[in-house]
């Protein structure tokens, strides 16, 4: 491969991974803004959604996200005060679904989980009707549903490898597309351009299936 394939092939990356991160700020700042337009007007489970979408668009060193996981933990504690039950237990699961939304090797801001559930425990079992297994105490029963709350169960292996074939088939396919599609003078070389195309739309196709059910 040439050096200007080559160029032209790591400009392509950095310039899909731009425009990835950059639909990830945009998309994350907007509903955070809706959060709190939504939290003006009063309306606290609609902000409570918003945010929860904003606290999902996880990007490394995103000031979106961690503010919005800062406003639902500041939602539940007025909705605590105001003794609105149903909003702080909203909150909470939205902060916890969002956090969990993100997780892949590790936790991004795994650290609020243990406290988040502990309250959520305590939330459920509080709100437990108690003709449920009668005579059993109310830290057992906040015990059983951390126990269910700390549970982190793993993504199916098979769809997480169909995931990355279809990641390694995709990009493949557009290095591909590059190199053997492409002529020294950037023509196309049409047999080699339709089979990256097609590889590329298979491969995309794989990644989302994986993605989706695993």
């Amino acid at each position: 491969m040439t050096m200007r394939r080559w160029l032209l092939v790591l400009a392509g990356v950095a310039l899909a991974l731009v425009v990835v991160a950059a639909r990830l700020l945009v998309d994350a700042r907007s509903a955070l803004h809706a959060g709190q337009n939504s939290e003006g007007r009063g309306d606290r489970l609609e902000a409570i959604r918003h945010y929860q979408d904003a606290a999902r668009l996880y990007l490394p060193a995103s000031p979106y996200v961690r503010d919005a996981l800062d406003r639902l933990e500041a939602l539940a504690a007025a909705a605590a005060q105001a003794g609105d039950g149903p909003s702080v237990r909203a909150a909470l699961e939205a902060e916890r679904a969002a956090i969990l939304a993100t997780r892949s090797l590790y936790i991004p801001h795994g650290s609020r989980l243990p406290d988040i559930e502990h309250r959520l425990a305590r939330l459920l079992a509080a709100a437990e009707d108690r003709s449920v297994a009668p005579g059993i105490s109310f830290e057992a029963r906040a015990a059983w549903y951390m126990e269910r709350l700390t549970r982190r169960p793993g993504p199916a292996l098979a769809h997480v490898l169909l995931a990355l074939a279809g990641l390694v088939l995709w990009v493949g396919s557009a290095i591909g597309f590059c190199t053997k599609g492409l002529d020294v003078k950037l023509r196309l070389r049409r047999p080699h351009a339709i089979i990256a195309g097609v590889a590329f739309i298979v491969g995309f196709a794989m990644f989302l299936a994986g993605l989706r059910f695993a």
